[in-house]
């Protein structure tokens, strides 16, 4: 039961990720591609779901990804053993299959650590999943971007919002901070994840979209609109009576997006936005990573 691939003795990895799939190319795609990204990989033999439930309790990963058929216990199967012992109840899991896990009637509701993805997929597009289940914190965020930065892009958009990428914002950042007088707006709805666990993905992922589509509005061709990282964050950068213009458009049209979320979960708190402004400064052609920090200030 041990890793498929092994990482040089200097890798600090973000997260130990367990894959269990029964397809040996796609956990090779795993192995490969989670490394590559910089987490640590491990891998269940033959993707058996009782050789799954012994690494779990052995390696204690901060994810599991499993696909639902496979032998000895099913992806559902599989989760409900997680949950049901202590020591491995807080485990995130993914489920990857080609159809929604939880439509069956009598599929018990997902935990706030569950989530789904539906095949096939781009690797980027699962990267999304994968951030908003670990515990990675702004530095490990960080060093996920620069990675990814470093490897070859093949999905260009963000596949909820259809916003450019973080490729596309670090290509063309230089260029849009290059004169003085620039700004950028960080947009975000506030407590994204909660949303998630409270709605399920598809409600949340409709109000995301919503959200993208207003930005994308507000923004018009004169302001850079994109995704600075694998969350759900969204930036804007231009000239700063630009950036202001249109962060005061966004919060007059984000009105309808807090009705839709008040009439899909009357219980939560109304919906709210967090905007974080690029502190004066931050430079001129800055790259990525100086404009992530600057929109933490």
């Amino acid at each position: 039961m041990r890793a498929a691939v092994v990482p040089p003795a200097s890798f600090r990895p973000l997260a130990r990720v367990l894959v269990s799939d029964d397809d040996p190319d796609i956990r090779q795609i795993y192995a490969t591609l989670l490394l590559q990204h910089g987490f640590a990989y491990l891998g269940a033999p033959a993707g058996d779901g009782p050789a799954t439930l012994a690494l779990a309790l052995r390696a204690r990963p901060h994810l599991l990804i499993t696909d639902v058929n496979k032998p000895g216990l099913d992806g559902h199967a599989l989760r409900d053993a997680l949950r049901a012992d202590p020591r491995t109840a807080k485990i995130p899991v993914l489920t990857v299959t080609a159809m929604e896990p939880w439509s069956a009637p009598r599929r018990p509701a997902p935990s706030p650590l569950d989530d789904y993805f539906l095949k096939p997929f781009s690797f980027e597009a699962l990267l999304y999943r994968v951030v908003a289940l670990l515990p990675l914190d702004a530095a490990g965020h960080d060093r996920l971007v620069e990675r990814a930065r470093l490897l070859p892009c093949f999905e260009h958009f963000h596949p909820v919002t259809g916003l450019p990428c973080l490729h596309t914002l670090a290509n063309r950042l230089p260029e849009a901070t290059a004169a003085p007088g620039w700004a950028a707006l960080s947009v975000e709805l506030a407590a994204f994840p909660r949303l998630v666990r409270a709605l399920g993905r598809p409600a949340a992922d409709g109000l995301l979209a919503r959200l993208g589509g207003i930005v994308r509005g507000a923004a018009g061709p004169q302001l850079l609109a994109a995704h600075p990282g694998f969350d759900a964050r969204i930036a804007l950068v231009g000239p700063a009576e630009q950036v202001a213009a249109a962060r005061a458009r966004i919060l007059a049209r984000f009105e309808a997006v807090q009705q839709r979320a008040a009439m899909l979960a009357p219980q939560l708190p109304p919906l709210r936005l967090h905007l974080r402004h690029a502190v004066p400064g931050a430079g001129l052609a800055i790259g990525l990573s100086t404009l992530r920090g600057a929109l933490r200030g």
